[in-house]
């Protein structure tokens, strides 16, 4: 739609429940009936290539249900946007990050985690899917940039793409393999290319785990889980 936008959010108390609920709406087209089960797939967008990713709404959803609440489409009409309500239950005592606290100090039993993705938009994802668990995690864009933090910093599991400029997954493994081995075992692959021969390849020398694009946010957190066992 052409013209002037419009976003109203309004927020209320439910005493009975210990629930705040937080309403978006916007005055955009709307959500076709046909497409209204599929919003919160990861990487589902109607948008033309380059325009949009899809992952807002999955990431939202992820986050929210992280947190114990709940993201639901709850009204919508043709030419008359969209509204979203978000549930979320209150905790007793103050849950918030102190101001100022070191990145890399996760909650109790999280992990501090790296992760290496050339697609910015991608690498925040991981981390607002990853934080909200208590995950301490820091972000780096191409494999240089994550031997860096790897000299700085102590890390307990690191995600990385597979394809990235200068240097790629496999070349960013096997110098974390060389410089960091106890580390070689906790590298997880993030990608969309699981199937071209080069890629297939690594993937079986190395025997490591795997997350394939498009990703759940609740398949990252799983994964994540395992490490935090070990």
């Amino acid at each position: 739609m052409d013209g002037l936008r419009q976003l109203t959010v309004a927020s209320s108390w439910d005493a009975e429940n210990s629930q705040i609920r937080v309403r978006v709406k916007d005055s955009g087209p709307g959500i076709p009936s046909d497409l209204r089960s599929r919003i919160f797939e990861p990487f589902f967008t109607t948008k033309d290539v380059g325009e949009g990713t899809g992952v807002g709404l999955a990431v939202s959803l992820g986050i929210v249900q992280s947190h114990g609440g709940s993201l639901e489409l709850v009204q919508t009409l043709a030419g008359q946007g969209a509204c979203f309500e978000v549930t979320l239950p209150v905790a007793a005592g103050d849950a918030g990050t102190a101001e100022g606290q070191t990145p890399l100090q996760p909650a109790a039993g999280g992990l501090r985690i790296l992760v290496v993705d050339d697609e910015v938009e991608i690498a925040e994802i991981l981390r607002d899917i990853l934080a909200p668990a208590g995950h301490a995690v820091s972000l780096a864009h191409d494999g240089r940039q994550a031997l860096e933090r790897l000299a700085r910093n102590d890390y307990d599991l690191v995600f990385s793409d597979l394809k990235m400029p200068d240097m790629d997954g496999p070349a960013l493994y096997r110098e974390i393999a060389a410089r960091h081995p106890g580390l070689a075992r906790r590298v997880v692959i993030v990608t969309g290319d699981t199937l071209g021969g080069a890629a297939r390849r690594f993937l079986d020398e190395t025997g490591l785990p795997v997350v394939d694009k498009p990703f759940a946010p609740a398949a990252i957190l799983e994964v994540a889980a395992r490490f935090e066992a070990v």
